[in-house]
């Protein structure tokens, strides 16, 4: 029973598994364990003419000076071309600083104290863990505000012997607050926004099943070494299996899951064309390299679906370099972004 032990096989088999096992745990938990939000891009527009816009403005830019801070801040003229840049998918977010800013918070000394808001525009669509951290970023910021200038204004009209009205306690306890806007929905039903994450995902499958079964069907026929005659045939019939993917595609996650979508036939092309590019891909792999390229195919799909819901912002340099800014399955998820979100 213990001879297996002896045998070199064994031991070859061992260090396969071993090797085939880390490869793709590397692959699945990488990007995971190894990501970070850091850099994303967020429009920062000051249309306050007081000088309490300036010290906000400088106050935010202070929070995020650090090269590895999670906010990038690129400042605008206006929100007309804050909001121009997150339709070009310039900027995850855009952070206004309102006009009338130091007119509300100089009401803070009177009888009737407003709260001071600032504008915070999120470009949803572009991904939905971008979105949620960066809600979740300036929910914070904005209490630190509040707590600074809470602190301040208490202290001077400690030091004034002034006594405050109860609307007047009521506003301090938040005088900055966020007022959160989004851009570019991503609609019901929507996975979380996942939805293009997840369309691109079982596209790239169809296209990996489709071409294999398409090059063991010409094989079977006799069509063994590459011509004309076989590269057409190959083509079309990928060409039909892909406008079959995006049909029921869309027929079960738009007509049964209810998947909000702006334009039907936008989408359907969208999946077709995704669909088809993934499938000749991998024809063109099995093509030159037979069975044997399949292991190619594989991996390279282990590697590309598990970085789709990641901003590249957030992956390490490995990741976002050597495999993101490469992979086929990230352009196709692009294309099905933009015909839903954009």
């Amino acid at each position: 029973m213990l001879r297996i032990f002896t045998r070199k096989s064994f031991w070859l088999y061992l260090v396969i598994v071993v090797l085939v096992l880390s490869i793709f745990s590397f692959a699945q938990f990488g990007p995971s364990s190894t990501s970070k939000i850091k850099g994303l891009k967020v429009a920062l527009v000051n249309e306050d003419q007081g000088p309490n816009g300036k010290v906000i403005k400088e106050k935010l830019q202070d929070a995020f000076d650090k090269s590895d801070a999670p906010i990038k801040w690129v400042s605008r003229s206006s929100l007309h071309s804050a909001k121009k840049g997150m339709e070009n998918k310039d900027y995850y977010a855009a952070v206004i600083i309102p006009k009338n800013f130091t007119e509300q918070l100089s009401t803070l000394q009177t009888a009737k104290p407003e709260t001071a808001q600032i504008e915070l525009w999120v470009n949803q669509g572009m991904n939905a863990q971008a979105a949620t951290a960066i809600q979740t970023i300036f929910a914070k910021v904005s209490n630190r505000l509040s707590s600074t200038l809470s602190d301040q204004t208490l202290q001077a009209a400690d030091a004034h012997h002034l006594k405050l009205s109860p609307a007047q306690a009521k506003v301090l306890a938040q005088p900055i607050t966020i007022e959160t806007h989004l851009m570019n929905k991503v609609g019901t039903h929507s996975a979380g926004g996942n939805a293009p994450v997840l369309l691109t995902m079982l596209v790239w499958l169809g296209g990996l099943i489709s071409s294999l079964l398409m090059w063991r069907t010409f094989k079977k026929m006799g069509n063994d070494s590459l011509s004309l005659r076989l590269t057409v045939g190959q083509t079309l019939a990928g060409l039909v299996l892909s406008f079959a993917q995006a049909l029921t595609l869309l027929t079960v996650v738009g007509g049964m899951m209810n998947l909000h979508v702006p334009n039907t036939w936008n989408l359907i092309w969208a999946l077709t064309f995704s669909a088809f590019v993934y499938y000749l891909i991998q024809s063109a792999v099995l093509n030159w390299l037979g069975f044997k390229g399949w292991p190619i195919v594989i991996l390279v799909w282990f590697y590309g679906a598990p970085l789709l819901p990641y901003p590249p912002e957030m992956l390490n340099p490995f990741f976002r370099y050597w495999i993101h800014s490469w992979v086929p399955v990230r352009f196709g998820m692009e294309t099905i972004k933009d015909v839903l979100y954009f």
